[in-house]
Formats: structure tokens, sequence, C-alpha cells
């Protein structure tokens, strides 16, 4: 029978989902894949991109009526609520059905995709850095940053961070189409407004990233491009790439819950793990002494901790 896989949420999940895609595809190649508004996300990709599209798509339904419908959820996997996988393994685990352990995700862009993505960001011979602070949820004012998830910097080590980076002289690909009311963009590299392709190849010239738990984390670990990740109120393990990348995470008791599971749960969790991204400034400069050690003399211990 003819298969229908539907892959929701952002772009994070979508880039997660694709080694589980292509492995059911490669069993299954009469497979229809739809996904959330990111359908450019599997562009390229030579499995994929001819058979996902958009859930706004006019006459999908008459294409996926007949067949059998999947839609996977991998907050809801057994091993991923019990933080023994990542995201990438829950989704082979719920799409083929087996414990094999995914290889990284790869995003596809062409030659030309790249080129591009290189005269954006080489505009000299510094090292330049993808900087991502916020997650998808942060809502910003003059003065503050907002996000209940606990996937965000606070505005002033965000603001410290810049500085350390410009005062090495390292570049800076702000990684954020938002308007940020306390940042002067003039800081930063002039690249502003673009969509998630053209930003992945942004991010694939840089030479390093550093982030929240969020979608620029998968686009670098895509590229193989080092980084460091700042891990709030999610779960190493589920969430990102220890075994790629410097992890910061806050010691202490953190309550882990999943999204879209046991919602009133999840609302206390959010309420407890409210300062895992809460720094103070001698500990943001301990994370940018990290980072910039290995911008300047590559990777040395992927699993330091604040």
């Amino acid at each position: 029978m003819k298969s229908t896989i539907i892959i929701d949420g952002g772009l994070g999940r979508q880039i997660t989902a694709i080694p589980a895609l292509e492995k059911f595809v490669s069993k299954n190649p009469d497979t229809t894949i739809i996904s959330h508004f990111w359908t450019a996300v599997y562009y390229g990709n030579k499995l994929l991109s001819d058979i996902t599209f958009d859930v706004n798509t006019k006459g999908l339904f008459d294409r996926i009526k007949d067949t059998k419908i999947i839609k996977p959820e991998p907050y809801h996997n057994t091993n991923y609520i019990n933080e023994r996988i990542s995201l990438a393994d829950a989704f082979n685990e719920e799409i083929n059905g087996d414990n094999e352990k995914m290889p990284v995700p790869r995003i596809h862009l062409s030659p030309s995709e790249l080129k591009i993505g290189k005269t954006n960001t080489r505009t000299s011979n510094k090292k330049v850095v993808c900087f991502q602070p916020f997650g998808s949820t942060a809502i910003f004012s003059k003065d503050d940053v907002l996000d209940t998830s606990a996937r965000s910097l606070s505005k002033e080590a965000t603001i410290r961070i810049i500085q350390r980076l410009r005062g090495e002289g390292i570049d800076i690909a702000f990684f954020d189409n938002r308007d940020v009311p306390f940042l002067d963009r003039n800081q930063f590299l002039p690249i502003n407004r673009i969509d998630y392709r053209e930003w992945a190849a942004v991010i694939a010239n840089c030479d390093y990233f550093i982030g929240a738990d969020s979608s620029g984390q998968h686009i670098a670990r895509s590229f193989d491009l080092p980084g460091t990740v700042i891990v709030g109120g999610t779960n190493v393990t589920n969430v990102t790439y220890p075994e790629h990348f410097t992890i910061i995470s806050k010691k202490g008791i953190k309550k882990f819950m999943c999204m879209r599971l046991c919602e009133f749960d999840y609302k206390l969790a959010e309420l407890q793990n409210g300062d895992t991204m809460e720094f103070t400034m001698e500990q943001i400069d301990e994370i940018c002494d990290i980072a910039i050690k290995e911008i300047k003399k590559g990777p040395n211990d992927k699993k330091s901790k604040v």
C-alpha cells in the first residue's frame, strides 16, 4: 500500500526527520511526504525532494486519500521521553519501527547556493561565527527577552557575547530575522530577511556556531560546523549533538518534560526550568573563553559545563 508521512513542527524537527525519511523511502519509494511550511528543507535531496509537498498544495487530498497515513510524534516515543535517544533516532523508531542509530541529518544545497552564502559571509579574512541566542518562541521588548521555554539567552548575555566576539576581531552572522529592539544590526554581517535555505548556505560558510537549542544548531551540524550549544530547559541527549558540539548546561536540578505530552506537567516544568538560561557575566565570559579558544585553535573539550 502507498504511504503518506506527515511531518509537522518547526525547522529543527523537519531536519532531524530526514535520515528516517530517507531510510523509509529507500524501501518504500511510492511515498508522499507532507511538510508543514518547511518543504524547501528537502529540496536537493534526491530521495525526498520530488515526493515532498507543502500542506497547502492544491490537489494534495486526492494524492493521499487512498494511502496509509503515518504521522510520527517523536515527543511521544518512550525512549525519547526517558531521555535515552535523540530526536533523529526517535523519528526512526516512529517511522521505521526499529532502534537503528541514525546518521547525521544532511541539508542538500546546490553549488550556486553555497557560492551565494560565501559571498554573503566571506567579506574579509576574519573568522565568522553564526550566533543564534534566541529560540523561536522568544518575545522581545526594548529592555528584555521573554521565553517561557527557557531556550533563549538574556539581553545582557547576548550583548556580552557579541562584545567578546567583536573584541577578538570575529565577524558575526546573526541568525534571527526578527526585529530585536536592543541590538544594532550594524554590528553584524549585512545579512537579514533571507529565507532558511539562504541561511543554511551562510551557516555552511561560517567557521563556528554559538547558540541556544534552536534550528541553527541542526543546520550547523548538517554541515559539520563546530560550535558551542547552550542548553536550558531541554534535554541534551534529545535535542543536540554532544558527540560533536561543546555543550553548556547549568548544573543543578532540571525537570524534563516533553512538549505535546501532559501539557499541565509541561507548564509546571517550564516554570521550574525558568532560570536554566540565566547566567552571570562571569559564566558568560567562561562560555566565551571556551568558544573563542575553539574558534582560534580548534575544538577542545566538548563536554565543558558551567
